[in-house]
């Protein structure tokens, strides 16, 4: 992703031991507002880790994270909420809060973030995540009401029967990029979150399929599938090239020319990504087996 300067190092160390120390529910006192620091986590927000696909109301790198836009999970439509610094957002979250969001999937309140939109984000490395969240604490509140959902109980015990409260504590270091396959792994399931669309979820008749496409994904009232990102030759991306790849991260076509949707895969925001962390990507994509 990019080399670790000594904010980086130090705010992540912060955020890693007293994460470490206590679990979710430590204290946690201010990160230091290092600007190296928020312009990695910048990186992240704007590319890879696309915020504002679903935080801002027009989807695209840079708007402001104000919230609203419409989504679908398998509770029904949710409004994804403001994250700027205002009242109406996360103005009065804690970095411990921000954490816990995070690693737990609870927000300050004790409502649960949907499982459907967050998934893997719970292993995101002490470093990216500390990064991330100075980045998004730096910038300007944007006052904007958006109405949060309310799960019953009955849906919370019926529909989210396979939800699952991920409880992660401890340290979460920084995986070296030379060992290139395996961070290409954790970009794609941690940072970029590919599986979330991409992997089908479990069900009572239908067990997990890691990247073999088949979820509808819903945006703004309207819904697409997620194709099968496998090495499948016939179904997935089997015949993709290197060169493919690369196409795809960084103008968002395939490999027969046509332009995927950006309001439904955030492929403007892979076009910011930094060259070695797509490379690494690659380099993982191309060894999943078919289903």
């Amino acid at each position: 992703m990019r080399s670790l300067t000594w904010p980086a190092i130090a705010g992540a160390s912060l955020l890693g031991v007293l994460v470490a120390c206590g679990g979710v529910d430590s204290p946690v006192p201010p990160l230091p507002a290092s600007p190296e620091l928020a312009r990695q986590g910048q990186v992240l927000a704007e590319g890879l880790g696309a915020c504002g696909h679903c935080h801002s109301m027009t989807g695209e790198p840079g708007a402001p994270l104000t919230g609203g836009r419409q989504m679908e999970d398998q509770y029904g439509e949710i409004l994804a909420p403001n994250i700027t610094l205002a009242r109406s957002g996360i103005g009065t979250w804690s970095e411990g809060d921000f954490i816990r969001v995070f690693r737990a999937y609870v927000k300050p309140n004790g409502s649960i973030v949907s499982p459907a939109f967050h998934s893997g984000a719970q292993w995101m490395s002490d470093a990216d995540l500390g990064a991330l969240m100075t980045y998004v604490r730096s910038l300007p509140p944007v006052e904007s009401e958006v109405p949060a959902r309310d799960i019953s109980w009955l849906d919370r015990y019926t529909v989210g029967f396979f939800d699952s409260k991920p409880e992660v504590k401890g340290l979460i270091p920084q995986l070296p990029q030379s060992f290139r396959q395996e961070y290409g792994e954790y970009l794609v399931n941690h940072v970029a979150r590919c599986s979330s669309c991409h992997s089908k979820p479990e069900g009572i008749i239908v067990s997990s399929r890691y990247m073999a496409g088949g979820e509808e994904i819903s945006f703004d009232g309207e819904t697409r599938v997620a194709p099968n990102i496998t090495h499948d030759a016939e179904s997935g991306l089997g015949e993709w090239t290197e060169e493919d790849y690369r196409a795809f991260f960084a103008s968002g076509k395939t490999r027969d020319g046509r332009q995927v949707d950006p309001r439904f895969c955030p492929v403007r925001f892979y076009g910011r990504a930094p060259a070695q962390d797509v490379e690494a990507m690659i380099s993982f994509l191309r060894t999943i087996p078919a289903d």
